[in-house]
């Protein structure tokens, strides 16, 4: 019998390239809009596919997922060089999903047609916010009539899978202005949405405008009304909640995605992508420079008890949660056994409950999803 851990099940490719920051992003992206850095880039990264040796079997239908920074401000021809190199060496065979993600600021018809026509068939778009004064605060290059008109563009070019991201907590917000973007976005009718509260990262334009008293977060209690909202109004709308913080229409839940909450490995390429095997995780050079002069990535032998709290908190992250018997395949060891006092503690704060086999967070559980995490660390 093969597991799923076992084998590569998805591929994962980082594209750097952004028109502008977000003043709330810490991701390895680089404001470069350079058709010359661009062509650089797509040639290392064209090298690394063909010279890159798995050491795990591939799952015939791993899913693909372009990641970034903006995947969409990449010229059609150099997305189709790395989607090349990627089938020359087997690698993109018939993926179960193949996701880009894009800003809705970077794309027409024809650009989205041509994006489909090279295989993808899911695009996950960046839209943050509906709100004029929102998106200018963030920095996002796009206006809220672009996000619409993206979103029915790519139904227009053929993508039957759309997702659109938003965020709340993040400053000059309010509940009312979170629920207008909330049933902006539920009218278009996508089939997927991911909901982040913000995460103030050094480093970032945002962390600075709050330490110099330019901007202000909500209160605890309006983001709090702001999460109770989101997790309340998208049920309704007929959107399930499968993770932390995705919910999707039936069917419509990202495969990619899942591999990751599922611990399973996972091939990635470009600068800073992170590929794990199972027991190793590779991480290649954050900075663009080091990583198209061919620097080594960061290599992580992972010892058994980090596997086994990784295993443990990403499957949390999930609704279906963790599966009593498949932890006890992958580790040897017996969960209760091991996380006895954590699981006591969870229990008691209503944070996790048991059905059968799986274990998983209550709604309560994924309101405090760090907290319960930390129980079993």
């Amino acid at each position: 019998m093969t597991f799923p851990w076992s084998a590569y099940q998805g591929i994962y490719v980082h594209i750097p390239f952004c028109v502008h920051k977000c003043a709330y992003c810490d991701f390895a992206s680089y404001q470069i809009y350079n058709g010359t850095i661009m062509g650089d880039y797509t040639q290392r990264l064209v090298e690394e596919i063909q010279q890159w040796q798995p050491d795990l079997p591939l799952r015939p239908d791993a899913t693909i997922y372009f990641g970034g920074g903006t995947p969409s401000v990449l010229p059609v021809e150099l997305l189709a060089r790395i989607v090349q190199a990627l089938k020359d060496r087997g690698f993109w065979n018939h993926p179960a999903e193949a996701t880009l993600e894009a800003n809705p600021g970077t794309v027409d018809l024809a650009k989205l047609r041509a994006i489909r026509q090279l295989g993808f068939d899911r695009l996950s778009l960046g839209i943050q916010s509906f709100q004029p004064a929102e998106l200018a605060a963030m920095g996002r290059i796009h206006s809220a009539e672009e996000a619409l008109e993206a979103i029915a563009l790519a139904r227009q070019a053929g993508f039957q899978r759309i997702s659109g991201d938003l965020i709340y907590g993040y400053p000059g917000q309010t509940v009312a202005s979170v629920r207008d973007s909330l049933h902006q976005l539920i009218e278009t009718g996508v089939d997927h949405v991911s909901v982040y509260g913000l995460t103030v990262e050094e480093g970032t334009l945002v962390h600075a405008q709050l330490a110099k008293g330019q901007a202000t977060l909500p209160s605890e209690e309006e983001t709090g009304a702001m999460y109770d909202l989101l997790m309340d109004e998208l049920p309704k709308a007929g959107y399930g909640r499968y993770e932390i913080s995705n919910f999707a229409k039936p069917g419509q839940e990202s495969r990619h995605n899942q591999i990751y909450w599922h611990y399973d490995p996972y091939m990635a390429f470009g600068a800073a992508a992170c590929r794990f095997n199972g027991t190793r995780r590779e991480t290649e050079p954050r900075s663009l420079v080091a990583y198209l002069k061919e620097e080594a990535p960061d290599v992580e032998e992972l010892s058994p008890q980090i596997r086994r709290e990784e295993l443990v908190f990403m499957s949390l992250r999930t609704a279906r949660g963790l599966s009593l018997t498949e932890f006890r395949q992958r580790t040897g060891e017996d969960f209760f056994h091991i996380y006895k006092e954590g699981w006591e503690h969870c229990q008691k704060r209503g944070w996790i409950r048991q059905n059968g086999d799986r274990i998983a967070l209550t709604p309560l559980g994924m309101q405090y999803g760090n907290l319960a995490f930390e129980e079993f660390l």
